[in-house]
């Protein structure tokens, strides 16, 4: 096997900042390599490497988008999720009423975003978010399979209701329950894209 060639000239992967000598590709991230001097000097101070520690709140690597996922499923969840009129009635549930009553597993929503919330507190690296990216997926596929399934319940006991008082009884989504779906969407998708580096 030939020595490394003596002069050849260390250059820098632009977005791990690791240095290579006789290469032309980061190996890991297959980007073009670049001189240290042509490094962007804001990428050189403040973009965390592989292994880097991130702050608690460091918004990038696709965290602030799981974060907001996770806070429009809780405040949803708080938030009036469904409606029926009965007759001249109106009634209106949070999210929190139904889960404690005609939809239990609604309770799955609350715990999905604290899922992903712990995730994004105990995953602190780019490389440690994109491991991440399955699991984050999954909570949010849960997460609409708890809203959904949970409206069919709803829709169940009204149908029930009808049928024992003789009224038509109807159910409409609430602001809250369309704010989770959202929030299901948000993280599903974040999720495929966390630990991505920042744009330039």
């Amino acid at each position: 096997m030939a020595d490394p060639d003596p002069d050849a000239p260390v250059l820098f992967c632009p977005f791990c900042r690791e240095c290579y000598e006789g290469e032309t590709l980061c190996p890991e991230h297959e980007l073009v390599l670049v001189p240290f001097s042509s490094l962007p000097e804001a990428h050189r101070r403040e973009v965390p490497g592989e292994f880097d520690l991130l702050s608690l709140f460091e918004p990038r690597f696709g965290r602030a988008v799981v974060f907001s996922g996770a806070l429009a499923m809780l405040v949803g969840f708080f938030g009036t999720f469904a409606s029926s009129t009965q007759g001249a009635r109106e009634l209106s549930s949070t999210g929190l009423q139904l889960a404690s009553t005609v939809a239990l597993n609604l309770w799955f929503l609350p715990m999905v975003a604290g899922g992903l919330l712990s995730i994004l507190a105990r995953r602190r690296t780019p490389a440690s978010l994109r491991s991440a990216r399955l699991a984050i997926a999954l909570l949010g596929a849960m997460g609409a399979m708890a809203v959904g399934y949970s409206f069919y319940r709803i829709h169940v006991t009204a149908a029930q209701l009808a049928q024992r008082s003789h009224e038509l009884v109807e159910v409409s989504l609430g602001w809250g329950a369309w704010l989770a779906l959202v929030g299901v969407v948000v993280a599903f998708v974040g999720g495929l894209r966390v630990g991505r580096p920042p744009a330039n």
